[in-house]
Order: structure tokens, then sequence, then C-alpha cells
């Protein structure tokens, strides 16, 4: 389903989207280059080619001349591409589109329709971050194909908005009367006909400009109506009259633009956001930069009628800077021996290394060079002498690699090119002279390699500026993401206040093309009728209870965990890498652990042993290796858990160690912080407590009565929780898939598998599904000696669009699970919970009885309505308490459920169980099995069939000099059509028993 399909000409030529797309099959000369149905190549508006506009020269012909009658109708796709997107895809990107959008002919399956609201919590009421549409007129809304000729030789919205932004158009489109709305690219609305439903008109953008030898500067526009929109099917579906079909997208897509035109015309419109030219930025480093601005997009609300969901917008840009600037700054960054260096020492280490083999010299790029790939596609504009005023946009291909160009790198004196000179001659040119020749510029920086835009021309970095809001698209790392956070942080006060200023800045009150339409829209919040769902008590060991009450977090001060470790710990230790502290500081750690350890419940029989590895051992895996070695012959057995100090944070360091420990011992672990081991702080012990509780088989705690009457499962019921993680953009690591399933009646303990997931795959594949599920469902059957009769099935991380991917394909390669396993036909409920929206609670001001002392939600604050969808089976909770800024609450769909599960026991399930997660003393914000899920599929990255060497460097501080080398041996891949399988938890040493716990404790926590 999340899969696009190719569309076939039968397809195309259905009646009612030929509607839709505004396409006319009765010749080549009608059809469109881009609508809705384009090749859709960046926006909805895409283009076809091979498709014809008109003639390449002069005003294209009308229908009936002999190049409308003749040609092949077009097919109305690329069949140069294998996905084709589809329009809703396309416009999915900044509407959000509900689910049943998404069905194509073959989905015969709806999601689950709402069985009906909350009753059992108390009644409140909210402020949401929407305003709703007051008034939605039933108007006709035309829609037109616009057209150029002579068809630009590419795709470019450029020209075509210059043509239609120019005076002799907006001239002609006013004289035809009516306010016009145009996409950039293919379509156009006006809230008036035109006569015979089409406009001609000519113009000469080179009127006023000296003319080019071979340019004529003459183009031909034509706009031609294709479509008649009723604004009413939108009220009809809202009020479920009628079902999703075509109608309803394309008014949806024309209120998009509509909404957008106002705000684009006065701010820079990126996707559904929006930036003031006037705000300040704020640096997050030495190369990205953070600005505020507003989201905005349209929403389906419960209320039947269409709402605005306004919010604030922190997004990274790259700074506006020399590209040579950047580049340099990048550089310095890479590694803390170049942080100081200047361009010349810059300019010396992005020289080629020079590899002779077999007589032959070849250069290969340096470590150095390697640091820029982050400018790839990184748009520019050239200022200097003579280009002041030049605001010709480029980007860039590439920076310049060339084995023709030897030892010295692609610089600005080694590149060369051949320049037409005056009198009509050709000479190789550098680009160094060419600029000295040409602009009189002296070039600062020669030694440094030049950039290859997209066009085919080649620029110095010191001439080439960054160009104004571009989107910083790669992962922050630890110090941008701490800067971030400062930046984007605010309490519910000040973020309400600054939704409040974007909507009047978006001006939706009173925006012209809004009131042309017949679309009025209301300047208040809409407070909505919520609920505050009743807090659980937690019970702990010897029928301990205790009532957070509205606090949302309590203390585990004399507290004993519900269930302790499974077996006596009688073989542990705590190694010391390198010389991350000192051994007394360790050993006081370790005594001061043991106590708190032994008062939360823990059996132990043994001192925890502390030992310490130098780095003169060799790398991580030769420090695991040794202390590994060193405790079990201490203890004279296998060892349980091993404790491992190290000196700061350091992700490639943790996965190592996570590594070798998982994989080659099959034992948990824990890493410590040095920092945290010298203060040996009583609440951090406690949280590592908790954790290693967790990893060796107990529970932390539990909900002790989750409803006044029975409880929550009343069948034998399992949770799966499932999530798939993808690389950081540009990252050749794969998919990560992680599932995880509850293993106790309590749903306290939950087993976890991982496996790859393909390359950047959000559904999971039928052999990862089957690689992962089985042998938990077993071990599950196992435990509680009879299948579950009722099954959630938890999905994090997918849109809308693959939610019937999610029913069809991985529903089914559980239930195939299953039967294979003669493990009955149990009920599903499947629920996708999400936390990328933009719905924020507002407790009304003065409501005690709502808020907390920050006037965040209170934990439990469940909203059922108008920001909800206006029959899907879906609501958001607010389940925690928010440390610092706004909380946010989770956004859950229930898209199956042949359960029939009414609201007030999953809603009060969901969020009760939100206190059994297993490492916090706070409820979550999140169910605890998808939580786990997603730790499980980041913690997989530490068990790629790789050598470390190969890993990719993901951040932080420099650790261990040779972290990045592997003692160990792996597996060589010739196939790289898949990934390889990752590494499984397995030594022979340990036994099946212990091979089996690992396997399904929690070791990932």
């Amino acid at each position: 389903m999340s899969g696009s399909k190719n569309p076939s000409p039968d397809t195309l030529r259905n009646p009612t989207l030929d509607r839709v797309v505004g396409m006319n099959f009765d010749g080549a000369s009608d059809a469109p280059r881009g609508s809705v149905a384009g090749s859709h190549r960046g926006s909805v508006a895409g283009s076809h080619r091979g498709s014809v506009a008109g003639s390449r020269a002069g005003s294209p012909p009308r229908r009936g001349t002999p190049a409308a009658a003749g040609g092949a109708k077009p097919l109305g796709y690329d069949p140069g591409r294998m996905d084709q997107p589809r329009d809703v895809d396309i416009i999915g990107k900044r509407v959000d589109l509900p689910a049943d959008a998404y069905l194509d002919g073959e989905s015969k399956g709806r999601f689950t329709v709402r069985p009906g609201f909350n009753t059992s919590g108390k009644p409140i009421q909210v402020q949401l971050n929407i305003f709703p549409v007051n008034e939605l007129k039933d108007n006709k809304v035309y829609q037109y194909d616009v057209s150029i000729s002579p068809e630009p030789q590419k795709a470019s919205s450029g020209l075509i908005k210059k043509v239609w932004n120019s005076r002799a158009i907006q001239e002609a489109l006013t004289k035809a009367g009516g306010k016009w709305l145009y996409d950039g690219k293919k379509l156009a609305w006006s809230s008036r006909p035109i006569e015979r439903n089409e406009l001609r008109a000519s113009v000469d953008l080179d009127a006023d400009k000296p003319k080019k030898v071979g340019s004529r500067g003459v183009y031909y526009l034509r706009v031609k109506q294709t479509q008649v929109i009723n604004l009413s099917y939108l009220a009809h579906y809202l009020q479920g009259k009628v079902a999703w079909d075509v109608h309803v997208l394309e008014g949806l897509n024309f209120l998009d633009h509509c909404m957008r035109q106002t705000p684009s015309e006065k701010m820079i419109a990126i996707r559904r956001n929006f930036y003031p030219t006037d705000t300040r930025s704020f640096p997050l480093g030495s190369v990205v930069e953070a600005r505020k601005g507003y989201y905005s997009a349209i929403r389906l609300g419960e209320a039947q009628r269409l709402m605005i969901n306004v919010d604030t917008a922190n997004t990274a840009f790259w700074q506006t800077r020399t590209i040579a600037e950047i580049a340099l700054r990048l550089y310095q960054a890479t590694k803390t021996d170049w942080a100081n260096d200047d361009y010349n020492q810059f300019a010396e280490r992005l020289k080629p290394v020079v590899n002779k083999e077999q007589g032959k010299t070849r250069y290969t790029p340096s470590e150095a060079f390697a640091a820029l790939r982050k400018l790839s596609k990184l748009k520019f504009v050239v200022k200097h002498r003579g280009k002041f005023r030049d605001e010709k946009m480029y980007t860039i291909k590439e920076i310049r690699f060339d084995q023709n160009d030897g030892a010295e790198g692609g610089t600005a004196t080694n590149a060369r090119f051949n320049k037409k000179m005056p009198d009509g001659s050709i000479r190789l040119t550098s680009v160094y002279d060419h600029y000295k020749e040409q602009y009189n510029v002296r070039l600062q920086y020669p030694r440094l390699p030049v950039i290859q835009s997209t066009r085919g021309g080649m620029f110095p970095m010191e001439l080439c500026n960054v160009a104004d809001y571009q989107r910083y698209p790669f992962k922050l790392d630890a110090t941008q993401t701490s800067q971030m956070i400062k930046f984007a942080v605010t309490r519910p006060a000040q973020r309400k206040g600054d939704i409040i200023e974007g909507f009047n800045r978006l001006n939706y009150a009173n925006d012209p093309y809004l009131k042309e339409f017949g679309i009025t829209v209301s300047g208040n919040m809409q407070v909505t009728n919520a609920r505050l769902l009743r807090n659980p008590e937690i019970a702990f060991a010897g029928n301990a209870k205790l009532n957070p009450g509205v606090s949302g977090r309590w203390d585990l001060r004399g507290k004993r965990f519900l269930e302790s470790n499974q077996k006596p710990i009688t073989s542990w230790g705590l190694a010391i890498c390198g010389n991350s502290c000192t051994k007394q500081d360790a050993e006081a750690f370790a005594s001061k652990f043991t106590q708190a350890y032994r008062n939360h419940g823990a059996n132990i029989k043994t001192p925890l042993h502390v030992v310490q590895i130098p780095f003169s051992v060799g790398d991580y895996g030769e420090i695991v290796k040794a202390a590994w070695t060193e405790i079990g012959n201490k203890n004279q057995a296998f060892p349980e858990i091993l404790f491992f100090v190290v000196p700061n944070k350091n992700s490639l360091v943790y996965e190592r160690i996570k590594k070798s420990m998982d994989c080659r011992w099959c034992c948990p672990s824990q890493v410590l912080q040095a920092g945290h081991v010298k203060k040996a702080n009583a609440q951090y012990m406690s949280n590592v407590a908790m954790k290693v509780n967790a990893k060796l088989g107990g529970v932390t705690c539990k909900v002790a009565s989750p409803g006044p009457t029975s409880p929550f499962f009343k069948c034998p019921t399992m949770i799966i929780g499932v999530d798939v993680s993808h690389a950081a953009p540009g990252s050749r690591s794969p998919s990560m898939a992680a599932m995880t399933v509850s293993m106790d009646k309590n749903a306290t303990r939950y087993a976890a598998s991982c496996e790859v997931n393909g390359w950047r795959v959000e559904l999971l594949q039928s052999t990862t599904c089957q690689g992962m599920f089985p042998r938990l469902l077993r071990h599950w059957i196992n435990i509680h000696k009879t299948p579950p009769q009722h099954v959630y099935y938890f999905r994090d991380g997918v849109d809308e669009g693959s939610f019937q991917g999610v029913i069809e394909s991985e529903l089914g390669e559980i239930r195939r699970a299953f039967r294979e396993n003669n493990a009955g036909n149990p009920k599903f409920t499947v629920i996708i919970a999400t936390k990328r929206h933009h719905i924020r609670f507002f407790p009304r001001p003065g409501d005690q009885g709502s808020a907390d002392r920050h006037s965040n939600p209170l934990p439990g604050t469940l909203v059922e309505r108008d920001a909800t969808h206006p029959r899907h089976f879906d609501f958001y909770l607010c389940s925690h308490v928010a440390i610092q800024g706004t909380a946010r609450p989770v956004h859950y769909q229930v898209i199956y459920d042949d359960a029939k599960v009414k609201p007030d026991d999953l809603q009060m399930m969901l969020y009760q169980q939100c206190y059994q997660y297993a490492r916090s003393t706070t409820p979550v914000s999140l169910h605890p099995a998808i939580y786990y899920a997603h730790l499980a599929s980041n913690r997989a990255r530490s068990h790629e069939n790789i050598h470390a060497s190969q890993k990719e460097y993901a951040g932080g501080k420099e650790g261990h000099p040779t972290a990045k080398h592997s003692s160990e041996v792996y597996t060589e891949h010739d196939d790289v059509s898949e990934p390889p399988a990752l590494l499984p938890m397995t030594n022979a040493a340990a036994g099946p028993e212990r091979i089996m716990f690992m396997n399904t404790t929690m070791w990932y926590i």
C-alpha cells in the first residue's frame, strides 16, 4: 500500500480522474504537461516528459488543428520512473489527509469507525491551536491548466512564474475578471469563468533588455479551463454524506493553495512552514542557525467543519556565509586536531591521496575532502565585482574531484575550461585566470577546490554565498541539538502567544483570497470538551502502593521493586576503561550501588568486583574481552552482567561495547559515565538499578488497580510494539526494525527482537517480520501455557498513506505466524501512535483542575473532539508531565479492531500502562511497547555485521583512539541489494538457557 503503482493509461482515462487532473484526451495539444496527477517531480504540478503542451514555436494550436488531432495520446505519467507518485501522495505532503484518501481501487477495506466517546473521565475544557473555518460557501471554483510556448527545455518553474507574473499577463487576467491563484507550475484557479473557457496572451520577457543573438524572449501563455470544483463536496464529506473521492481531494488541493497564497507573498514558504524575513536567527554552531516560523495546515475536524492548525516552527538552516567559510568550518568540526586550522592547512589536507599500484598512479579523495560531502545540492548565488546584482541561483552538484587534475586536485588554478575569447577563438583557461581577466578579481584562496554546479559551470568557493533560507537536512550533533532545545523550548503561555502572533501574521481572518472564494476563518482558538482520566496507583513489592495524583512523578526511596532479578547474582563486575576514573572512585560507587540495589530488593550473593583495563590492551573489543575474562575467572562463573565506566559520551564507543557484550558474549551490560560514577548520586544509582533489574528479568512496578471493578485484560492478552528507525539523511546504513512483545499478564516485561528492514523501507518486510515474531510468540505461549486471545498491535512512525499497508502486510504476516505455529486465531486491535503532529493543549486560564503549575495539561488529558477525524477512531492523549516546554500529546489512531474494544477501556489501558515504564519514576508520553521498540531499533545499530572501522562517525567527543578499529572478524557480503542480517545474540559457550534468557530479557533498555 505504501508503494506507489504505475498508473495505466486506462486508469488515467477514467472520466472521474480526468476531471481531477484536468486532462483532455482528445488530442496531445490539450494534455497539460503537469497537473494534480502529473509526473510530480517535486510538486503537485510536475512535468510530463514527452507530453505536448503546444508547438515549440509560436502560439499553441487550438483544438481541431492538425497538431491537436494527430500524435499519440499522452500516458499521463513518466514511463522512465519506476514508482510513480500519486496525486494524493504529493498533496498529502502539505495537507493532513485522512487515511482513506490513500485507498486505491484494489483496497476493499475501510478503517475502524469511531464507536463512541469516553464517558469515564472528568469533563474539562482546553484550548487547541486550531482555528475553525466558520463558513465554507457552496461556491464554484474554476480550475485551469497553464502552459507556455516555446516549452522550456527543462521543467523550469522560475520561467513559468516570470511569464505568469509579467505585466502583460496580469493585465490579461485582470481583464478576464475574478481573483486568480497560481500554484507556480501548471494549475491555476479563479473565482469566475473566462470567455470560451480559454485565455491566450503573449509576453516579451526581453523587451527591456539588450537582445542576445538567437534569443527571441517571446512566450505564449495559454490558460485553459479543465475543471469546476464544488466546495460543497468537502462539506458533504465532513458530514458523512459521501465517502472519500476525488472531488474531496481537488477541493482540499485548492484550499491548500488558497490559504498559502497571501502568506507566501509576504513570507518565505517552505512546504507547510512560513518564515518572516524580519526575525533574527539563532546560531546553533559554526555552520547552522535556527529560525522561528509558523506552521499552517488544513485539517478535517470532528465537528464536521474544517480547521486550520497553526503552530510555531523551529527550523535549522545553513548560515548565509560564503561556501569557503562553510567548507572550512565543516572541516574544522570533523576532528579535534583540525579545529584551529586555517585556509592554507585546509587546502593542504584537501589534496588527493596518491596511490601507486602496478606502476599506475591513482588519486583518491582525502579524509578532509570527504567532510565536504554535505555541500552537495546546496544552493548558492555568486557575488563579486560585476555580479553584485545577479540573483541567479545555482546548485552544487559536487566539489570538483577529477583524476586528470593530478596531485593538487581540482583547485581554481588547476581546473580549466574552454573559454570563448572576444575574437571568437577558443582558449583553455583556468578558473583563476578567468576571474582575473574577466572581472579583475584576484582569488584569495586559489588552492581550494572549485564548485561544479548542476548547470555545468565551475565557481570558486570564496565568491559563492549560500542562498538564504536553506534547510539544514542533516541530523544535528549533540552540541547543535542542545542549542536547538534552548532556542525552541517555550512554556505554554509563550507558545500560545507565538501561535496567536503567527495566526495574525498569516492574516487568515482578513485574507482577500479566502474572502473572494467565500471562506471565513474564526480568529479564536477552538475550545474543546476534553476528559481528564483518573490516574492509577503504583504497586511495588510487599503490597506497597503509592498514589502520584496529578503530579506525574513518585519517589523510589524506601521502595522495593515489584519483582527482583530472576536469579541470584553470583558473578558480576565493573570495568574501568583506561583512566576514566580512579579505582578508588569505582570501588566506592560499586559498594554504594550494591547497597542501593539491595535496598530495592535485589538478590545479590557476590560483591561487585572492580577491575581496571588500560587502553594499552587494545581496542574496545579487546577491553571488553579482558574484562569478561578477568571477572569470569575471579568469580569462577559466566558473568551475569558487566558494568563499563567510560570517560565521556561517545556513541561509537557505546555501540562498540554493546556489540561485543550482546553478540560476542551474550551477556547484559551497563555503560556508566565517569562523571556520574565519581559523584555516586543516590538518585542516579536508583535509576541505574531500575535498568539493571529489568535486564536481569525483574520488574520495577505495575499499576495497582487498572479499573474500579475489572482488570485490563479479561482474557490472555499480548501487546506488540513495532518501530522502524532510519539512518540520518546521506547515511549508507540500512533501516532497523524492532518488535517488542509483552511477556507477563500485566504487560510489564517486554522481550525484543531486531532485524534490518531494507534501505529506508518503512513497512515491515515479510522476511523481517518472520525473522522476529515467531520466536517471541513461541516463548510467550511457553510462559502462559496458552495462546493469546487478544493482541494489541502498536505501530510507531507510519503516516496515513501506509495505514492500509500495516493492515494488509504487517498484520497479515502476524496472522501467518499464528497459523504456522498452531497458535489459534486471536482478535486484533491495531493502533498507530505518532508524536509528529502540531496539535497542542492549552488549559483555560484560571482552571486549576486541568493545568499544572506551568499551565501544561495534567497527565491523563484526553481530547476526542474538534481536532480529530469526523468518523475515524482517533484521539489525543497527554499521559506525561512536560519537564520543560509545552507538553506534546500522542495521537492514537485505531485503524483495525475486530475485538470491538470500548473507548473507555482502551484509553484507560493506554494511559495507565504509561506508569509501568521500567526505567522511569514518571509516566511516559507514549505507550511503553512503542517506547521499548524505539529503544531496541536504535540499539540494533550496534549489531550490524560490519567492521567497527566501517561505522559512520555519529558525533560526540572522540574517545579511545582505537575505538574505530576491531579485532573481531565479520562476514563479508558481496551482494549489496539487501543489507546483511544483524549479528545474532548467541555464544556457544553460554549454553541454551543463557542464550534464551538474553534474547527474552530487556537487554535493550
